[in-house]
């Protein structure tokens, strides 16, 4: 529900001034009829009856589809949100049904005052837009149309929601992890737990008085201090076979829960820390893997790209909206995951578009060039291979009098040209789903900046400390921003809404996020030989 504007100026603090304690309602029962119908009105607007509710707005505006749903403005926790000069205050039990004070953007004008919601006035804020001090609520809050045993079932579900603190923290630390594999490099495991190691010195030694503010705070910065933390951050090292990987995760989880997985480099596919994290409810955030797990519909992992499925929607674009072709021939290695989901990505996204595409499995042998038959410009030749079997089949492309257009990613080839004939330099193109390499370093200057000055830069491992450096401010700021209300669902809304404001972007030319999206970057550059043994970008970043 929505309050007044002018009112609320601070409330993107969430009502972290002055609450005081009233009436609580029990602890619900999560098997009962009462929260059931309570969580199905508030996640998807449906009545006992499972008919969507009807509402209006504005007086007799009649309102539908998302706009009915509760969870869409005042989101999974409870905690509202914000957008622009727009507030949707925080509905969550410990909250609604408590009276509070919201402080002014005009002192020394005293706080307002709520009442805390009672039944009789939850249903009046809800049928009638009349707030618990019998005011108007915003006319762009709906007023539903809903029967006694809904508002009996959504009072019990907002009891639960944002209800006590999420594991990992106590009364002086936060606890995060990262996960590293003990087959990734020595270089790898390095490079990103400096990052890891540098940030939270700085940061807990930057802070180090608030502690003992947060213990004496006056009464009036007590919403400032007491939320402090110290910062804690766990190396998780997973061993020997995935299939060991849930329990080992398990154990770690056991003896130190945390509240975050901070990045991470797990190259073989991040599929089974994703089914942890989405199990545990634990918030896995923007790790380093080009396998990730693609579903919209979990909440609690965010990733930088989508990886190999990004590298064959780009492709895809690029087919269907720059080539005519009549249809496309993609060359798999079977030996490598990164090739059979990319492959496998591109087949379903140009069959959407009526494409017919022909697969052709590499292997071992010492000349695939062998496998490529007589093609002209009609078919598109699409190579998921590392370099040295891109090599064999472009050499023998490149002795054909026509040319196919040719296709390549960066993530599976790399973006060294140098062994590429340049009599192809008009048919052959890169897709590159990052900043450019000739302007990376420039892009990434704040973060290798800082590394050089902590002395644990490593060139060589420069996109994973990036990809730390990244994650970390982007949690730092999140943290920031909850102020004391650790709960781990309000902190992804506040990581969802403020992805499109941060200054750093790691090694992305730009990203952003909508509530409910989980890939931050979904652009690319399309791009050719430079005739220098490197590649150049012949479009501007291309952003669905």
């Amino acid at each position: 529900m929505k309050i007044n504007i002018k009112r609320l100026a601070y409330l993107s603090l969430f009502i972290t001034a002055s609450l005081y304690s009233t009436l609580s309602m029990n602890d619900a029962d999560i098997d009962s009829r009462a929260y059931t119908l309570g969580k199905q009105f508030y996640t998807e607007g449906l009545q006992p009856n499972g008919k969507l509710v009807k509402a209006t707005i504005q007086g007799d505006i009649a309102v539908e589809g998302d706009q009915l749903i509760c969870e869409t403005c005042h989101r999974k926790s409870g905690m509202g949100s914000t957008e622009g000069q727009q507030v949707v205050p925080a509905v969550a039990g410990n909250v609604l049904f408590k009276p509070l004070k919201i402080p002014v953007s005009k002192p020394p004008e005293p706080p307002v005052f709520r009442e805390g919601y009672t039944r009789e006035t939850l249903m009046a804020a809800i049928r009638d837009g009349i707030d618990a001090n019998g005011k108007p609520l915003d006319p762009f809050m709906p007023r539903y149309d809903i029967d006694d045993e809904t508002l009996d079932g959504l009072m019990v579900y907002l009891d639960t929601l944002s209800q006590t603190a999420s594991p990992g923290v106590t009364e002086d630390t936060i606890h995060f992890a990262t996960i590293v594999l003990s087959s990734n490099s020595m270089e790898e495991n390095k490079a990103l737990q400096d990052v890891m190691e540098q940030y939270v010195l700085q940061k807990n030694i930057e802070t180090r008085y608030e502690s003992k503010r947060a213990k004496n705070a006056p009464w009036h910065k007590e919403w400032l201090f007491k939320p402090y933390r110290k910062w804690q951050i766990h190396t998780w090292e997973l061993r020997g076979e995935k299939e060991s990987w849930p329990a080992q995760l398990a154990d770690y989880y056991q003896k130190q829960p945390i509240f975050a997985l901070i990045n991470g480099i797990v190259p073989s596919g991040w599929e089974l820390v994703h089914e942890f994290c989405e199990r545990e409810t634990i918030p896995c955030l923007f790790p380093t893997t080009s396998l990730p797990v693609v579903d919209e519909t979990d909440f609690y992992t965010i990733y930088l790209t989508k990886g190999a499925v990004h590298e064959a929607e780009a492709v895809a674009s690029y087919i269907t909206k720059i080539l005519s072709v009549k249809s496309v021939i993609q060359f798999i290695d079977k030996s490598s995951q990164l090739s059979v989901v990319s492959a496998d990505s591109l087949r379903n996204e140009l069959k959407k578009n009526g494409l017919v595409v022909d697969d052709v499995v590499v292997g071992d042998t010492n000349d695939s060039s062998r496998l490529l038959p007589e093609m002209d410009g009609e078919r598109a030749v699409v190579l998921w291979l590392d370099q040295e079997k891109s090599d064999q089949l472009i050499d023998g492309v490149s002795q054909q009098k026509n040319s196919p257009p040719i296709i390549l990613s960066t993530l599976h080839y790399g973006h060294d040209s140098s062994r590429i004939p340049n009599d192809l330099v008009n048919s052959l193109v890169f897709v590159h789903t990052s900043e450019m390499p000739d302007k990376t370093n420039k892009l990434l200057m704040r973060s290798t900046g800082w590394f050089r000055a902590k002395r644990i830069y490593d060139p060589n491992e420069k996109e994973i400390q990036a990809n730390a450096y990244f994650a970390l401010k982007v949690v730092g700021d999140a943290v920031k921003h909850i102020r004391g209300y650790f709960y781990r669902d309000y902190f992804i809304e506040k990581i969802e809404h403020m992805i499109d404001d941060l200054p750093y972007t790691s090694i992305y030319p730009r990203v952003s996020m909508a509530p409910d999206q989980r890939f931050v970057s979904r652009g690319y550059y399309i791009a050719k030989l430079d005739g220098r043994g490197g590649i150049r970008n012949i479009t501007e970043w291309v952003a669905p």
